[in-house]
């Protein structure tokens, strides 16, 4: 290990204009053709994890958030109902001289559809983290210096939100945690340590390399919480991203930043210093809820990870189904 990752000369360190002062992308820039290809090589037997959460109404979801809701919005049996109604509106799909009245959906076909809306916030099951999600300061900025009077807006920010990440295709590492703790989950206030990474790394005799995406497992148990608190800490964070390059971090807890049994964090004073560190300082994106015991189970500390976000302009987040692919 190359230094102690525990002081706090990250809050005055960035990778803010190194890719440019318009930059929007943060360290998802450094995936090339030859990081992609890389990564395709490491599919041998074309088996394919899924690392997605299943959303459904009812679900556990953090407080801070709405809730999720489903809701039909319209029933070949609902759309049928109106056609005795008249009208030509165009809810009314089957009614004379609409689109499938009797003339262009013959008996014989019968054609209907079902539709559905689904209100949820983005940060729920599975979900990553865009770069404008977490502000500090007092003219609360985000990745590159972008603040909130100049660059939000009615409907969300308008810089670094989940319609400029791009594709993400990369070699992907799972550092069991867990297993290295010699336990079937992390206690509920277990912190992780820079150290507690290289150690986990050398026990699973895994390189750690630049543009990485690297998941940790902690051990949770979706949808039932049975670790509490457990995650990340900043020294944790750092040495991910400063020593071993990480471009992309995630866990299968809810929330990547670990506490203390007190509600205290590795920074004191600090509500979120690993979303602060990686997401605002360092550009680096977070996955949360990621699944990972399947992969855990078969020792799958190496595969293609592939990632791709709905493009959905000002959102700060997206839940998504990540693949592992070996």
């Amino acid at each position: 290990m190359k230094k102690d990752y525990n002081d706090k000369t990250w809050l005055n360190e960035n990778s803010w204009g190194v890719y440019g002062q318009d930059d929007e992308r943060g360290k998802a820039n450094e995936i090339d053709a030859a990081s992609v290809l890389g990564a395709f090589s490491l599919v041998r037997r074309g088996k394919v994890y899924d690392l997605g959460t299943e959303l459904f109404k009812g679900m556990d979801i953090w407080n801070g958030h709405c809730g999720y809701e489903i809701v039909g919005y319209a029933s070949t049996y609902g759309r049928e109902r109106l056609k005795s109604t008249g009208g030509d509106d165009g809810v009314n799909w089957y009614g004379q001289g609409n689109w499938m009245d009797e003339e262009n959906n013959l008996p014989e076909y019968h054609m209907g559809c079902n539709t559905e809306m689904v209100v949820a916030p983005m940060h729920i099951g599975t979900h990553i983290d865009a770069l404008c999600h977490w502000t500090t300061g007092e003219d609360n900025h985000w990745y590159n210096g972008y603040c909130d009077a100049q660059h939000g807006s009615g409907f969300g920010p308008v810089k670094c939100d989940v319609a400029k990440i791009p594709p993400l295709i990369m070699r992907g590492v799972l550092l069991d945690m867990a297993a290295y703790k010699g336990a079937e989950h992390l206690p509920g206030d277990y912190i992780i340590t820079a150290e507690d990474c290289e150690g986990c790394a050398k026990r699973q005799n895994i390189e750690l390399r630049p543009k990485d995406a690297v998941l940790i497992r902690c051990g949770e148990s979706w949808p039932k919480s049975r670790c509490g608190g457990a995650g990340l800490g900043i020294s944790a964070a750092r040495y991910l991203v400063e020593e071993c390059g990480a471009i992309l971090v995630g866990d299968d807890m809810a929330c990547l930043d670990g506490q203390n049994a007190d509600g205290s964090t590795s920074v004191p004073g600090h509500p979120q210093p690993v979303h602060h560190y990686l997401l605002i300082q360092q550009g680096v994106h977070i996955l949360e809820y990621v699944q990972l015991e399947e992969l855990a189970k078969d020792k799958i500390y190496e595969f293609c990870f592939i990632c791709s976000p709905a493009k959905v302009r000002y959102a700060t987040g997206m839940f998504l189904r990540p693949l592992a692919i070996v």
